[in-house]
């Protein structure tokens, strides 16, 4: 295990050498822990490097515990997972088909309240009562019947939240401390409700040119039983093993959780194959903090990864980390070659591009082409194909989509007529 270990740690310091790395990493197989290591700062500010006690927001990684409270009512006889969520939640009585298991599963049909205008734009910076969250998609139109599609939304697992808190009578916050996170020794993991100071918590950070930049501010009322928790990978790596225990709720009910099905996602974790081997896994994106946390429970194998810059590819990195750890070749990607594009290529990309109440003005200065990000943020590239894009500085690349009826589309927003 000394060679992967060795070969763990020359990649990442490889990747540090070549592209902006901050955040911690663990590597764990069959119980023991191969690799384990911070890089980059807490707090840029005051040059605060991360450790393996910093703490970070691990967004929709939560819907894990979320989905374990559950479990763990479910096996109290305080709910079953066919129950219409209407039995416990009388705003939702008009939703009489959809049931406690379709909000796990992401098969509810419920408009997804992030991906809203007004959200993305103003209201995730205001504090919100639930209430103010339900209007915002309760009365929504289903997007298709119940059980019949996937479509992930954070409607579903906001709900799953009110519901642990009507039955248990506790807030969510003091039934995932006291049933999960003290049970597990997981100290350094918690609920941000911007109420309190969060020992070794790093501040998350994006970039405008080439310089660091602080995420704008975040109130974590919205995000709730979605998305509220910070944690460490120390922490997670608990939370691993005490899935592969069943500490908190028999075999039986996990395999509920991990039970294969038409739409790869089970109760809180996305199920695939990756590297010819069952992946249980989820991640989490926001405001500059990225989580990702993927087991390989057949090979008692575990890979996590948390970050505090937002253009730091911890997907990527942590399955490159898998497939090195199962024997495969990951090499340190480099920086690509430019390719020349043609005058009137560049002309036409340039323009406003707008969604999720969100906008990128793609513009250029000599032979610099730049968008700027929310009227805040401004993001150089530069053509690696005519129609894919590198970032100057990091460790990422874009798309200019051309339809066929000419429309153009950049991050999955269409550009605006002008």
């Amino acid at each position: 295990m000394a060679v992967v270990t060795q070969r763990l740690d020359d990649y990442l310091s490889g990747y540090e050498r070549n592209w902006p790395l901050s955040g911690t990493v663990l590597v764990a197989q069959h119980g023991e822990i191969l690799f384990r290591k911070a890089y980059g700062y807490a707090n840029i500010e005051h040059q605060v490097s991360n450790t393996m006690d910093t703490k970070f927001r691990i967004w929709s990684l939560t819907k894990s515990f979320t989905a374990m409270a559950i479990m763990m009512l479910y096996e109290q006889k305080l709910l079953h997972f066919e129950d219409d969520i209407s039995h416990y939640l009388p705003e939702a009585a008009h939703l009489n088909h959809v049931s406690v298991a379709h909000l796990l599963t992401h098969t509810s049909g419920l408009a997804n309240y992030t991906s809203l205008p007004e959200y993305n734009k103003k209201l995730n910076k205001l504090r919100l009562t639930q209430s103010d969250v339900l209007h915002l998609f309760i009365d929504q139109p289903l997007s298709f019947k119940p059980g019949t599609s996937f479509a992930y939304t954070n409607s579903g697992y906001f709900l799953l939240g009110m519901l642990i808190e009507r039955i248990a009578n506790s807030t969510f916050e003091s039934y995932i401390q006291n049933h999960i996170l003290t049970p597990l020794g997981m100290g350094n993991t918690g609920i941000d409700n911007n109420k309190k100071v969060i020992n070794q918590m790093s501040s998350s950070y994006h970039s405008s040119w080439e310089d660091f930049i602080p995420c704008e501010y975040m109130d974590m009322s919205s995000s709730f039983s979605a998305g509220a928790m910070y944690s460490t990978v120390d922490d997670l790596y608990l939370w691993d093993q005490a899935l592969s225990s069943a500490k908190l709720v028999s075999r039986e009910t996990m395999d509920l959780a991990f039970k294969p099905n038409d739409f790869n996602y089970g109760f809180g974790w996305f199920l695939d194959k990756r590297y010819g081997r069952s992946r249980v896994y989820h991640g989490g994106a926001y405001r500059g903090f990225r989580s990702e946390l993927h087991r390989y429970p057949n090979d008692n194998a575990c890979i996590i990864m948390l970050t505090n810059y937002d253009f730091v590819p911890v997907l990527r990195l942590t399955e490159s980390l898998t497939d090195m750890l199962f024997g495969g070749h990951a090499p340190v990607p480099e920086r690509p070659q430019p390719w020349s594009i043609d005058e009137h290529v560049y002309a036409n990309y340039m323009g406003t591009y707008e969604g999720y109440g969100c906008t990128a003005v793609v513009d250029r200065h000599d032979d610099q082409l730049f968008f700027v990000w929310n009227e805040e943020e401004f993001i150089p590239i530069y053509p690696i194909s005519e129609t894919t894009f590198h970032h100057t500085w990091y460790d990422w690349k874009c798309n200019f989509m051309i339809e066929d009826s000419g429309d153009i589309s950049f991050l999955g927003m269409k550009k605006r007529q002008e």
